[in-house]
């Protein structure tokens, strides 16, 4: 386990918290506050930055396992706590209505149908593209040969991108960040590396001012709209904090348990900012203060529903864990 990393996790679902919450700061009160729009969309790049991560991650977990426990281990950390949350969010969407193709994007992780769909939770159109990465990771897990006949399926729905959403999603730019991070994890560690920190930091801040920063909303992320642009200005400075991030050496601590809470945080963070919008609606004050109470109360709700939620449900699943014979064998 690389603790700095799960720093760096908190850090990134934090970035992403923030400019929700700024966003609701500026629907109640009209005014971003002290940050003008264009730094506080900052915030966005905390997905690139996780999606990095779990190049990382995966490439240096998935050595050690079968296929089937890998499988089995990504989706009792990920799918469990998911489903839980999307439970409020059915009933608050069940009010207005959804389709099929909704459903197909929310529980299969699959939004390429014949027209790109959203899932019903928003936030969850990044673990249509974890789930698909960990699909691949499977597959070569499987048959390490995949990895070739993988690449260049990967390389003709790039250039098939044009032609419907199932290439689209396919092709989708953004999941060479995923790449990137596999190639970080088999990087050697240098202390140079520690430059990327600042380094990334000072890009990220600037794109916004610089009017480089990529826009739209979940469709257009899912689409891959300004997807390379997204790859370029906020993919790359990712990459760089994440490697420079890996050459610090962290101990478990109060901040690392923050990074285990991240996924709890960043799941149900939309929701409760939202249901705050009406108290600060009926009540403003300083846009600025409403980003951070917003922000707090968004991180203390998803430590509790990582305390009470997410851990039992992982303890639970792990009395069902699949036998890995890579693992056994190495016993």
């Amino acid at each position: 386990m690389i603790w700095s990393l799960q720093i760096l996790r908190f850090v990134a679902a934090l970035l992403v918290v923030y400019v929700h919450s700024a966003e609701i700061a500026a629907v109640a009160t009209g005014s971003n506050g002290l940050l003008p729009q264009d730094v506080q969309l900052v915030g966005r790049a905390g997905v690139d930055i996780f999606f990095v991560i779990s190049g990382v991650i995966i490439a240096r977990i998935a050595a050690g396992l079968s296929w089937r426990g890998f499988a089995w281990r990504r989706w009792r950390r990920i799918v469990p706590i998911y489903f839980l949350v999307c439970i409020p969010t059915l009933l608050i969407a069940a009010k207005t209505g959804f389709g099929w193709r909704s459903v197909v994007a929310t529980f299969l992780f699959w939004p390429a149908t014949d027209v790109m769909t959203e899932p019903l939770l928003p936030v969850a159109w990044t673990l249509c593209f974890e789930m698909l990465f960990y699909a691949a990771a499977t597959l070569v897990l499987w048959n390490r040969r995949s990895i070739y006949v993988l690449i260049g399926l990967y390389g003709v729905a790039m250039l098939l991108r044009p032609f419907g959403p199932v290439f689209q999603f396919l092709g989708n730019p953004i999941i060479l960040e995923f790449l990137m991070g596999v190639a970080i994890a088999n990087a050697p560690m240098r202390r140079v590396g520690l430059l990327g920190i600042p380094l990334g930091a000072v890009a990220l801040v600037m794109a916004g001012p610089l009017g480089i920063a990529p826009g739209g909303g979940t469709l257009d992320f899912l689409v891959g709209t300004d997807g390379f642009r997204r790859v370029l200005v906020y993919g790359l400075p990712a990459a760089l904090i994440v490697y420079g991030t890996m050459q610090i050496k962290a101990k478990p601590g109060i901040w690392t348990e923050q990074g285990d809470a991240s996924y709890s945080l960043y799941l149900t963070h939309t929701l409760i900012a939202s249901a705050m919008l009406p108290l600060w609606m009926a009540y403003p004050i300083e846009p600025d203060l409403i980003i951070l109470v917003t922000t707090a109360a968004c991180v203390l709700f998803g430590w509790r529903i990582h305390i009470r939620f997410e851990k039992p449900l992982v303890a639970m699943f792990n009395r069902f864990a699949v036998t890995d014979p890579v693992v056994a064998a190495r016993s």
